[in-house]
């Protein structure tokens, strides 16, 4: 009879927190086993970024009624990429009436980092420390001071273009060059500029430079403008080209694609964590794994999911969950509210390649960042993503009349002056949005109890979006834009694909699942590194503060292992 492994952590996860728990802790010489729930990945059969609509029998858009079939959730899902997406015919979740959450979900190894957008922003004080700002809610157990160690190391790790622009509530980072504005971006810039406000390169996980001794098998990007269908040059960041092949380089990482995680199993004795039981997604096998210490990294809900899943005598209600906190506190941006025309002087403009710069601009918040900006009607704040080109596809070519030769010229006339803006907002984090496992007993295609979710935006998101909506205007109209289309509505709760919270850190036991190192306050060999530790989600991407924390997690948790104290 063989001997049971044990191994030193398990990461249940691949993806941006997952891979970098992985890498981190095999150059520490811990043994590790990832667990996946999703297929391996091969990038030259998988990456799709090179191929163009006329080698497809559906010019790129896919069989007819592919996602209304199979995938009517995963709305970033395009014909190339849905295979990096759930079918969810196979995830179900519940919701309740008239309150909606579009849950994007990616089982694959490598995660979302195969798709994302790659926004790469740091957190600062005004985030870290909200309440303190605005009285509501509560301020993360850390400071700006605490992570920004971490912050320097992850950025110089995945390899962040961008520009030091010196906005104190948006911290400067170990950059590479920033992707160039268009000209019709510099023109919203000089409009925004009349305001007051900044318009700025975006700060993106694209190598822009030479790439950096670590960064092996990456190239700096080309500009092929397709990075959601995944970057086969390895310009952009994601576990598959950095984080994975480091630790599997160490031959200390096992790595064990369709692994659908049903529980983590609990010591009866001890009431620690001793392994992780699940299912094989594609023989449909219970097996079971150990380890001295695991890493949940399975993305927010889906974590939550397994940890309120991982109920037993010693956590009745969910591991981790003695203060009633686990499941609350659901959080994501909004987006939504748009608004966009043309550049006049831009019109029958000469081509140039400018559709394929990945990037666009951004109008870093500008609301209630000190006395000067505080608004009356609304806390918290927002941001504008925008760009000024056209891609492969000539979206606006829809709103154009005619047929044949003279429609072409029409479109030909506008393809260099499009510009646009949405709005990307801080959702409040409140109790009363939540997720728990279904009362139903809904399960999905493999007897796992699903989640049931509880949300909606409140008064303060609606007028903050009222807010945006005039503001929009304001910029465009002071570049001296054509709008043609303004408003729009609210994006459903999940639609930014920004969930966080549900499993927050916090200093007193008795409000929070983690401490202000991800590690369980109930359970201390097990870490919550992903979206689930957020206190509040801030109004900028996540995915740079999860690396980060998953980083500084790893390094208490050899520290604390050194002193005996896990």
């Amino acid at each position: 009879m063989s001997k049971q492994i044990v191994y030193d952590a398990l990461i249940i996860g691949s993806g941006a927190s997952g891979g970098m728990a992985a890498k981190h802790l095999t150059e520490q010489g811990y043994n590790v086993l990832v667990l996946e729930a999703g297929p391996p990945v091969n990038p030259t059969r998988d990456f799709t970024m090179h191929k163009f609509p006329y080698e497809d029998m559906y010019r790129g858009f896919g069989p007819p009624g592919w996602k209304q079939r199979d995938q009517w959730m995963q709305d970033t899902a395009s014909h190339y990429s849905r295979h990096f997406y759930v079918k969810d015919t196979e995830h179900p979740y519940t919701t309740e009436p008239g309150k909606p959450f579009l849950w994007v979900r990616a089982r694959i190894v490598g995660g979302k980092t195969l798709h994302w957008g790659r926004l790469s922003w740091r957190f600062s004080d005004l985030d870290f420390k909200c309440k303190t700002h605005d009285g509501f809610g509560d301020d993360w157990p850390i400071s700006y001071a605490e992570i920004e160690p971490y912050y320097d190391k992850a950025e110089t790790f995945i390899g962040v273009s961008g520009n030091r622009d010196g906005l104190s509530h948006l911290p400067d980072g170990k950059f590479m060059p920033p992707m160039a504005l268009t000209c019709g971006e510099q023109i919203v810039r000089t409009g925004a500029k009349k305001l007051g406000r900044h318009v700025i390169s975006p700060r993106l996980a694209m190598l822009t430079g030479k790439p950096l001794p670590h960064m092996k098998g990456r190239a700096t990007c080309h500009y092929c403008g397709h990075c959601g269908e995944g970057c086969d040059v390895g310009a952009m960041f994601n576990s598959v080209v950095s984080t994975l092949p480091l630790a599997a380089a160490t031959g200390r990482m096992t790595l064990r694609p369709n692994s659908v995680v049903r529980e983590i199993i609990v010591d009866e004795n001890t009431g620690k964590a001793k392994g992780v039981a699940f299912v094989d997604r594609v023989t449909f096998e219970e097996q079971e794994v150990f380890g001295k210490v695991v890493f949940v990294a399975a993305s927010t809900l889906e974590s939550t999911r397994i940890l309120l899943n991982s109920k037993s005598r010693q956590h009745p209600k969910g591991l981790g969950n003695s203060s009633g906190t686990l499941g609350h506190y659901l959080v994501d941006h909004f987006g939504g509210i748009s608004a966009g025309g043309f550049v006049g002087v831009l019109k029958n403009r000469t081509p140039v390649n400018e559709d394929g710069k990945a990037s666009g601009y951004v109008v870093p918040r500008f609301r209630n960042i000190d006395k000067a900006s505080k608004q009356a009607g609304f806390i918290r704040g927002y941001h504008f993503e925008g760009g000024a080109a056209t891609p492969m596809f000539p979206g606006m070519a829809r709103n154009i009349n005619g047929f044949g030769s003279p429609f072409k010229k029409e479109v030909r006339k506008y393809y260099t002056a499009p510009v646009g803006l949405t709005v990307r907002a801080e959702m409040l984090p409140r109790f009363e949005n939540y997720v728990e496992i279904d009362p139903g007993a809904v399960v999905d295609a493999w007897g796992i109890p699903v989640l049931k979710v509880h949300i909606q935006h409140s008064d303060n998101e609606r007028e903050m979006a009222k807010d945006a909506g005039e503001t929009e205007l304001e910029i465009l109209k002071a570049a001296g834009v054509e709008v043609t289309y303004s408003g729009g509505r609210m994006t459903a709760p999940g639609r930014i694909i920004h969930e966080v919270g549900t499993a927050r850190m916090g200093d007193d036991p008795k409000t929070s699942v983690l401490n202000k190192y991800n590690q369980m306050h109930d359970v201390k060999n097990v870490f919550v590194t992903d979206g689930a530790a957020f206190v509040s989600v801030a109004n900028q991407n996540p995915t740079l503060t999860i690396l980060a924390l998953t980083m500084r997690a790893c390094d208490y948790l050899v520290e604390e292992q050194k002193r005996g104290n896990i």
